[in-house]
């Protein structure tokens, strides 16, 4: 497992995500002290076993690094809907040394690549990035796994999820993947920002399977219950 510290020293220094204020010398990874050792971090166990019945069957593990409270909440909002694509030299690092903690000891289950929860052309156009897809990048790197760009489209859009009930998730979600390569024999996985219902991540692991991956993971920056309010 590489430590999380060297992972966090090639970061860049500045302010605090959460608190604002200046970072020391010392604390160049884009968080102080006080607030990296509050971040309310998940145990590195697979959370497949949380997932809701329908569920069943794609997927193999879920990690995520952190539990959706105020801190979490606070940075997801800022790094997808606050323009600041930047905060993710700050969150990769966070899910990469949460992966490899969740791996460790189990090197024959690392996956062979890596792929992006897919946005639509629309949604993409108007935030700017796809926030899932720079993530993914950024953790690739630093596990040094390819990324696929591309390999995942969402066909349509789904409106805004986070106003849908967990019923009207799963039927807004049905079939709305599509791979756009053979993925056989492959072990693959899937980086999303937030796992709630399991709705979104479950039709692309279905995708990805459809064309012939033999396992999916799912790697989120968070996880909330779904029965939570006010998920993005």
């Amino acid at each position: 497992m590489v430590p999380l510290q060297s992972l966090l020293a090639k970061l860049p220094g500045g302010c605090c995500w959460l608190c604002l204020q200046s970072l020391h010398r010392d604390e160049s990874y884009g968080f102080c002290r006080a607030c990296y050792h509050d971040l309310p971090r998940l145990p590195p166990n697979s959370l497949r076993w949380r997932g809701p019945p329908e569920a069943t069957g794609y997927g193999r593990h879920w990690f995520a690094a952190l539990a959706w409270q105020a801190e979490s909440q606070q940075l997801v909002k800022r790094y997808k809907f606050q323009r600041c694509p930047e905060l993710v030299n700050s969150l990769a690092p966070l899910l990469a040394a949460h992966v490899y903690a969740c791996y460790r000891g189990q090197p024959e289950s690392w996956p062979d690549l890596i792929v992006a929860m897919p946005m639509t052309g629309k949604r993409w156009r108007k935030r700017g990035f796809n926030q899932a897809a720079l993530l993914a990048r950024e953790v690739g790197a630093l596990v040094q796994l390819p990324f696929a760009a591309g390999l995942l489209r969402r066909l349509h859009d789904e409106g805004q999820q986070h106003r849908l009930n967990r019923q009207q998730r799963w039927q807004a979600m049905a079939k709305a993947m599509h791979c756009t390569r053979s993925l056989q024999g492959l072990t693959v996985a899937l980086v999303d920002d937030v796992v709630t219902t399991g709705a979104s991540v479950t039709a692309a692991a279905a995708a990805l399977q459809r064309r012939g991956a033999k396992a999916v993971d799912v790697w989120a920056l968070c996880y909330t219950e779904p029965h939570r309010a006010g998920v993005l």
